[in-house]
């Protein structure tokens, strides 16, 4: 038999709960793992004052020293942490600013007329052809790679001190690599693509834990990067998108160093996103320009759960880029256009709503896969209107291991947690739940999160025991006077070890969710089917009618806020929705949260062709991917494509995401396409055919 603990008090000072589960998981788990160390982050929206006077040395464990101006303490692998780095910001010379000025580092300078684009994503490749000029020179200014290993000099003291992760190389450095590797070091002569590769640190097969993914025959990043701004420079079609394109772009770590969960991607894009910002405005400086280059950043990134608004570190950065504080005065002056994905999870049945009245209890079924050697995470959300203060959460709740009968739900108070044990290994955890009160400033809402966290069973620990695989019962009860608003959300699953396959994910289960139409094919969100001229041409029916389990509010937590556009994806044959494809909330209930996704564009060329063509891990190779990510991608296009046309003015009032509704509201349907209506909440404000694509354009 397995047994929660009563409810205890659990001050977490600068951590979050997915960082002091990480520690505990990590630290007992048995057998060959990557090292992880200490490292100092910003502990909230672009708080990165709050990283004045950390700890020079992070050897003392001071995550529970708790305070408005307490930065995050991470774990990151050590082979990619600068572990100086907090010694390095308390001594710059210069206090307004994060990087050092761009006469003390080769910084590149551009013309004028130059557009930006920023991508943040995973295997960037630099050296294909579509991402070089007519001269063979490189079109990326710079490229911080996150998860290479730190760069030192004989003294072992790091060569780039300003980074806390990772390598960095600007235009200067990689025209000098593709020279060298270049045959008789001629630009015009074929690349050594996978020397190159090793040179730059793209890949290191030296270490276990380095990246290999350009090695392979895709990545995701050379998919995004292609579509984003692939161009022939050779091409007179091309030439000047080729010429007055250029690329910021940041690698992100190997995906085991988010920490099961993405734990700490948060903090990887918040550094990520400002070294764009700020490598853009040092570009202008050097460059002799008043003001930062117009940019867009491409961010194909997501999870499943989250507060989706403010209370997310990273989408906290999102929102605020209109109001950055005067860490570094150029920034301020430089427009933000970010593009992100809505997300892939419709289908995955990650999500449930339900509104409980008063004393009214439900449960639902929580599948935990076999054999899994990931922890598995579900955040439940719960809120009522109320601006009081209040310690206990509003909704009682119990999780039942499988085969066990119910015992009783109760309510957690902020900050506190519950274990779970019992079993073989009496006196070993198996899970916990975390408790806390997690308000935004624009909510009216009095809200908390439970966190459900579950070890893994497949590998075993010193510290923990494995909890039984099979379905685990979820009660909800409200035990207040007030209707309250649950939203149960699994966590994306990361892999915990260096190259390990895609993790087996846990998923909800409601016997009133239906995943198929009676006709056998995939449910999506709303009805699409052909119409003819006597039917009506009301609203498409809502197919989400489970009394829990929801494709509703499925939106990548990142994307569902109004600080950027958010692109869903569409069939390029016959105009259908993806059925992967996110749908937005039925109900918002914070002023930052986003309604419905900004508009579709293609993510699969037909029913027999699944995903859409564009560059491969190799140059000159090409592979079909699917998913959202290649859609946010091509938005980003058309948005430098608008800039170099002069039909969108970057430091205009008009926002990007404003701009692109307006294209796929005036967008003409396609021939062939089935004309019944398709639903905002999954397309936004219309599908959008990008150019060469489409066989009518709208002007």
């Amino acid at each position: 038999m397995y047994s929660w603990n009563n409810w205890r008090d659990h001050p977490q000072g600068a951590e979050t709960p997915y960082v002091a589960w990480f520690r505990k998981v990590h630290k007992g788990r048995l057998g060959p793992k990557p090292k992880f160390v200490r490292q100092v982050v910003p502990r909230a929206v672009n708080q990165f004052h709050t990283l004045d006077h950390a700890e020079t040395t992070l050897a003392a464990p001071k995550e529970t020293t708790a305070g408005p101006s307490t930065p995050f303490v991470i774990r990151a692998p050590e082979y990619l942490t600068n572990q100086k780095f907090a010694k390095w910001w308390n001594n710059r010379s210069d206090k307004s600013t994060w990087l050092p000025p761009a006469k003390d580092f080769e910084c590149p300078t551009v013309p004028a007329d130059t557009l930006l684009a920023g991508i943040i994503d995973i295997g960037l490749p630099m050296g294909h052809s579509r991402f070089r000029l007519e001269n063979g020179q490189t079109r990326v200014l710079g490229h911080w790679l996150q998860g290479a290993p730190v760069p030192t000099d004989t003294t072992g003291a790091p060569k780039q001190p300003f980074l806390p992760f990772g390598a960095q190389l600007m235009e200067a450095d990689i025209n000098a690599t593709l020279q060298a590797f270049s045959v008789d070091q001629d630009l015009s002569r074929p690349l050594d693509q996978d020397g190159f590769n090793r040179a730059t640190g793209l890949v290191n097969f030296h270490l276990p834990e380095g990246e290999r993914g350009l090695a392979t025959r895709a990545t995701h990043g050379a998919h995004v990067m292609g579509l984003v701004g692939g161009a022939d420079a050779k091409d007179p079609l091309q030439s000047t998108f080729s010429k007055r394109t250029r690329f910021l772009l940041v690698t992100l770590p190997p995906e085991f160093a988010f920490g099961e969960g993405g734990t700490f991607l948060d903090f990887y894009l918040i550094y990520a996103l400002r070294w764009i910002l700020e490598m853009n405005a040092r570009i202008a400086a050097k460059s002799g320009l008043s003001k930062p280059l117009p940019l867009v950043t491409n961010i194909s990134i997501g999870k499943h759960a989250g507060a989706k608004d403010a209370a997310e570190p990273f989408v906290a950065e999102l929102l605020d880029q209109d109001h950055v504080p005067p860490l570094d005065a150029a920034v301020s002056m430089e427009p933000f256009h970010a593009i992100l994905a809505a997300g892939n999870s419709n289908l995955e049945r990650a999500a449930a709503h339900v509104i409980l009245q008063p004393g009214e209890e439900k449960h639902l079924d929580w599948m935990i896969p076999p054999n899994d050697d990931t922890s598995n995470f579900l955040e439940i959300w719960n809120e009522q209107p109320s601006t009081m203060p209040q310690a206990t959460a509003p909704l009682e709740i119990e999780l039942v291991p499988p085969g066990q009968p119910q015992s009783g739900t109760s309510a957690g108070m902020d900050a506190q947690i519950k274990t779970l044990a019992g079993g073989p290994n009496a006196a070993k955890p198996l899970g916990q739940i975390f408790c806390a009160r997690v308000d935004t400033a624009d909510s009216s809402m009095t809200r908390f999160r439970y966190l459900v966290c579950l070890a893994p069973d497949r590998y075993r620990s010193d510290t923990w025991s494995s909890p039984p695989s099979g379905r685990w019962r979820i009660y909800l009860k409200n035990p207040t006077s007030a209707p309250v608003t649950v939203s149960l959300l699994i966590q994306t699953d990361q892999a915990a070890h260096p190259g390990a396959s895609e993790p087996r994910s846990s998923y909800l289960i409601d016997p009133t969710y239906k995943a198929y139409n009676d006709d056998g094919r995939i449910r999506d969100t709303y009805s699409y089917g052909f119409r003819t001229m006597a039917q009506s041409a009301d609203p498409a029916k809502d197919l989400d009618t489970a009394d829990l389990v929801s494709r509703h509010g499925s939106l990548n937590s990142y994307s569902a806020n109004k600080a950027v556009a958010t692109i869903a994806g569409y069939r390029a044959n016959d105009g259908r929705p993806a059925p992967y494809s996110s749908t937005g909330p039925r109900v918002v209930t914070s002023a930052n949260r986003r309604a419905q996704p900004t508009a579709a564009f293609p993510t699969d060329d037909g029913y027999a062709h699944l995903g859409i063509l564009a560059d491969g891990a190799s140059d000159g190779s090409i592979v079909a991917m699917q998913g959202t990510s290649f859609a946010s991608a091509q938005a980003t296009r058309v948005i430098l494509q608008a800039w170099l046309d002069k039909e969108h003015d970057p430091y205009g009032t008009i926002s990007i995401d404003r701009f692109l509704s307006n294209i796929a509201t005036r967008q003409r349907p396609e021939d062939g396409w089935f004309k019944c209506p398709v639903m905002d909440k999954k397309i936004g404000s219309g599908r959008v055919v990008p150019e060469g694509r489409a066989t009518k354009v709208p002007r």
